[in-house]
């Protein structure tokens, strides 16, 4: 790292440098007394709530901060570095002093759970090493932090650790500058270890409780593994009647489950992989990465789909289990609509399972795996989750604010500093998932405060509405309903401006298209076109939505992609292809038809998801959809079967803009059996409407909402956009997992154009 220099430690000029970002959980402060100790530094460094301070020489803050600059840790990011002159201290030494804990702010950053890194990985595997076969195996760059963490500063006595006395071998590497293990907060070692132990029909074994599940799995049995997160369901991936039986524990007859693969090498065989696929895949955030089929050998695993959902061993644990395993079915041990189980006695009382590989480490926050997939030339988020969030994002607003989110993919923003977004929960349609979700609240009001505003969704029969009126009231906090697509709106804003910095007179048009959000009217929008000017703050401006028709109210109807194309096809004129619908429906047709004649129990929407659906059902591969957007990814499938540049017509002086001359045209092409064109044909001719409007306004045009996780028709924008700008989000999801950020920019925004309006009139 260079020469030592060494200026005298009675110096009368010291240097105070508050750093911020993801500076905790990743070998920083061992990092910094290394550097420090190389320049013959006189200080100390400690953990100052979720920051680190560093103080020494005044002389030699340039060169030290060359030097972090150039050294930092892998995995650490610093958002801020404030640096300001203090007196002299009395010391001839550098040293790690004992953490600080005040008033924590939104530069206090959460640590990240990390997978196990390659040191880590080569330690496990050796003989000679003490940590040789330890599942748990870890050190100051990886490995658990914010599943085990009770609050800031992240010590091990803030953690689920800290009952865990370390040995005196562990306690040297904790103590030693020159280990890895220098103060590595979940360091454990055989001699002072996390107990593996392994549960079934006859009771607790202690006893190679790892061999126990090996031989359970192999027995074609269903098991639930203790990991990083919380449980998982876990079973060999080619046996089908184990595999059946997840599904049926899980109550989940056709959603694709992930598989976890032993090494890339198996990865490879089984999906295509990208440079950045690949990339994705073995990062230390170690997310299931959807790539696509090479073959059909695991149909069984994510049906009627043409990807499957890869995800590499992340703990010490997964690789023991996969050294005898090509391929496993992982996948988080919860209910439809309930968070993912960490306790055992919790589990026990929702599955009957026939093994459980449990450890004696306390799981503080349940958090899924997070979900990435390609989409045009870039990794798309689908499920912000373990490894990437919580997440810290250079949003700063006037006053402490928090986004509710919505119903589904449920999350929350803090904002104040910077704007935190919590990993996705999933949806609020349980008691446990309401918990939690209180649960949340209570951790992270708790650390930053409770908030003077309070942004929800404007749908009033959300749960987290809901709650958020409550909170309102709790915290006497003034409480502003949002629409659901202005908040997607506001989401894409707030991550276009990190690569934009907007300036005055600055114009964009956002494309929001997703299942379905409350709108004017008490409509259900779901296709909507915004246009956004910057005048110090945002105007946002709905233009359009992109078509608009009927549907029933009934959420059970609403599933089933047959009666929306039923209902699409009708109100249309579609007669031939009626007559094909009305064989599954059966009764239910006439039925139909009276709902939709005298308006009865059906209400407007402008959804693309529901578009999706009935295009699907046209195209034979719409069903009722057990869980979202199944019908949407079985038609992205089948048009990925076909090659085809066409498109169906369209005009945007029409309303709708997708209407009946498209739709006859889709007719036609069905009834002449041509279902994959038609679908190929779908997707193409949504990339040419933003096209024909980025071209209209010959503006910048932002992509948000849940149909952008769709690789196919993000590849098709891409490359018509080849010549114009475009955005897709990076950092966040583009479904409703953004929502609570896009809620929290919106109030921001309020909170600067009420400045602007103030200003003005004085």
């Amino acid at each position: 790292m260079g020469a030592c220099i060494v200026p005298p430690c009675n110096s009368t000029k010291f240097v105070q440098i508050i750093i911020s970002g993801q500076v905790q959980g990743v070998g920083f402060r061992p990092l910094v007394y290394q550097l420090a100790k190389e320049l013959g530094a006189c200080g100390f460094v400690r953990n100052r709530g979720g920051q680190v301070e560093v103080v020494l020489q005044a002389e030699l803050k340039t060169l030290f901060l060359a030097q972090l600059d150039t050294h930092k840790p892998l995995q650490a990011q610093i958002n801020a570095i404030e640096c300001q002159d203090i007196p002299p201290i009395h010391t001839q030494d550098f040293k790690i002093a004992p953490s600080l804990t005040p008033s924590l702010s939104l530069k206090d950053t959460l640590p990240l759970d990390l997978a196990t890194c390659k040191l880590c990985l080569q330690d496990l595997a050796n003989p000679k090493s003490r940590f040789f076969n330890y599942p748990f195996v870890a050190c100051a760059h990886c490995g658990p932090r914010f599943s085990l963490l009770h609050t800031l500063p992240y010590d091990r006595a803030q953690t689920s650790m800290r009952d865990l006395v370390m040995c005196p071998a562990c306690q040297k590497d904790y103590h030693n500058p020159q280990s890895r293990r220098f103060f590595a907060q979940s360091l454990s070692c055989p001699h002072c270890p996390i107990t593996l132990s392994f549960y079934d029909q006859e009771g607790k074994h202690t006893d190679r409780p790892l061999e126990r599940a090996i031989q359970a799995i192999r027995q074609s049995q269903v098991i639930a593994l203790k990991g990083i997160g919380g449980f998982a369901l876990v079973c060999h991936a080619q046996d089908r009647q184990a595999v059946q039986k997840v599904r049926a524990l899980k109550c989940r007859p056709k959603k694709p489950l992930a598989l976890m693969v032993k090494n890339t090498a198996v990865a490879h065989a089984l999906v295509h992989l990208n440079p950045l696929e690949l990339e994705a895949l073995q990062a230390p955030s170690a997310p299931i990465v959807l790539a696509h089929k090479k073959s059909p050998c695991y149909d069984h695993v994510a049906p009627n789909l043409n990807t499957l959902g890869i995800i590499l061993p992340y703990s010490g644990l997964h690789h023991l289990l996969l050294q005898f395993f090509e391929a496993l079915i992982f996948t988080s041990a919860n209910l439809k609509g309930e968070p993912i189980i960490t306790e055992l006695e919790t589990l026990r009382a929702k599955f009957d399972l026939e093994g459980i590989l449990d450890h004696s480490r306390p799981i503080l926050h349940g958090i899924e795996d997070s979900i990435l997939r390609c989409v045009g030339k870039q990794m798309g988020i689908v499920r912000l989750a373990r490894g990437l969030s919580p997440l810290y994002m250079p949003l700063e607003s006037p006053i402490s604010l928090v986004g509710m989110g919505a119903h589904n993919k449920t999350s929350l923003c803090w904002s104040r500093e910077s704007s935190l977004v919590i990993p996705e929960t999933g949806a609020l349609e349980s008691v446990e998932s309401i918990q939690n979700y209180h649960k949340d609240w209570d951790f992270y009001s708790k650390l930053y405060g409770l908030p003077q505003t309070i942004g929800i969704d404007q749908h009033p029969q959300y749960t987290s509405s809901q709650i958020g009126q409550e909170k309102a009231l709790e915290c006497k906090a003034t409480c502003t309903p949002i629409q659901h697509h202005k908040a997607h709106m506001h989401a894409l804003l707030g991550e276009w401006e990190l690569e934009h910095p907007p300036l005055e007179g600055m114009e964009v048009l956002g494309l929001v298209c997703d299942g379905s959000g409350l709108g004017d009217h008490q409509e259900l929008w779901g296709g909507e076109v915004f246009k956004a000017h910057f005048r110090g703050f945002w105007q946002v401006e709905h233009l359009l939505s992109l078509q608009r028709f009927w549907i029933p109210k009934a959420p059970n109807l609403i599933q089933d992609a047959c009666t929306i194309g039923y209902c699409l096809a009708y109100q249309h004129g579609l007669t031939r292809l009626l007559a094909r619908l009305e064989k599954p429906l059966g009764a239910r047709a006439n039925a139909l038809k009276g709902m939709l004649d005298q308006k009865i129990q059906v209400s407007p929407t402008t959804s693309l998801g529901r578009l999706f659906d009935a295009i699907a059902s046209f195209c034979g591969v719409g069903e009722f959809n057990t869980y979202e957007g199944q019908s949407a990814a079985q038609l992205e499938s089948l048009a990925s079967t076909t090659e085809s540049l066409d498109f169906y017509p369209f005009s945007l002086q029409d309303r709708p803009v997708m209407g009946t001359p498209m739709l006859e045209a889709i007719e036609h092409e069905i009834l002449g059996n041509q279902a994959p064109l038609v679908a190929r044909k779908f997707h193409n001719t949504l990339a040419h409407i933003a096209l024909a409007l980025a071209k209209r306004h010959n503006l910048p045009m932002l992509f948000g909402g849940g149909v952008f996780a769709n690789r196919l028709l993000c590849e098709h924008i891409t490359t018509l956009f080849t010549h114009r700008v475009f955005f897709m989000p990076k950092l966040l999801s583009c479904n409703d997992g953004a929502l609570a950020f896009g809620q929290a920019h919106f109030l921001a925004n309020q909170q600067k154009e009420q400045t602007w309006i103030l200003n003005k009139s004085h």
